[in-house]
């Protein structure tokens, strides 16, 4: 073999090997930037995951209380008295439950409380529950904040859930039958059950529909349904009942 031919024998054999190394080296630098980015991805899903989560049980601690936190309120007795204390309502339960440093309590000797002002609501007692006022007049609104503990559904075959509507007993007094532990067991959830209360020539009628409201005011009932109808009220929403009772104390008083 003569000098030229190994020059371009061996020119050819370290070209393709430098071809070779230049790819390999590039396949390198791009497996890496992918691992760099799927590591990125995966690091910003599980802190925005936490941060969600984080914020679920901030926003919502005790579920089965009618709101987030216990604020700063007003209670107003017969007597004419007032007093402030941070308060929350339990829905499940249906007490007046106050933050005493960290103890909560629920508030007892109801029958001497005229009103409770609450998160701008104003609440007040029936027997040891409170019902929140929506419309005041001849004609008055009320709900009943009420709710229930319920077992969550557990894992079945093809990764569905079994579904049930019994209602479960949690343990929630504590010493001196004033203290309330609002913890609740992570198998527990609450469901809701709302009632509505309408007042009427001093008698309390109960609604969770529109037709059972509609009935209790049987001379006015073609209006009433009329008005609703036009005004598109949905009676599970606070301003629609409120313009709801407006209308019926207009209509009726």
């Amino acid at each position: 073999m003569s000098s030229a031919s190994f020059f371009f024998l061996s020119f050819g054999v370290i070209y393709r090997l430098y071809k070779l190394t230049l790819k390999t080296h590039i396949m390198k630098r791009i497996c890496k930037q992918k691992i760099s980015r799927l590591a990125f991805l995966i690091l910003f899903l599980f802190s925005i995951s936490v941060d969600l989560a984080g914020q679920t049980n901030t926003a919502n601690p005790y579920p089965q209380l009618l709101f987030p936190e216990f604020v700063k309120s007003t209670i107003r007795m017969k007597s004419g008295d007032t007093s402030s204390a941070l308060l929350n309502y339990n829905k499940v339960d249906e007490e007046m439950i106050f933050d005493q440093q960290g103890v909560f309590r629920i508030v007892e000797h109801t029958e001497d409380i005229d009103t409770i002002y609450l998160h701008d609501r104003k609440f007040v007692p029936v027997g040891k529950a409170f019902y929140e006022v929506l419309v005041s007049g001849r004609i008055s609104l009320f709900i009943q904040h009420k709710s229930r503990f319920t077992t969550a559904g557990t894992p079945t075959a093809y990764g569905l859930t079994s579904q049930t509507n019994a209602t479960t007993r949690v343990t929630t007094v504590g010493a001196g039958n004033q203290v309330r532990n609002l913890e609740l067991p992570d198998n527990v959830i609450v469901s809701p059950a709302t009632v509505y209360w309408v007042k009427v020539k001093n008698e309390m009628y109960k609604f969770t529909t529109e037709r059972q409201f509609l009935k209790i005011f049987p001379d006015h009932e073609a209006e009433i349904k009329e008005f609703i109808k036009i005004n598109k009220l949905d009676l599970k929403i606070n301003d629609h009942l409120k313009k709801l009772g407006s209308y019926c104390n207009e209509l009726i008083g």
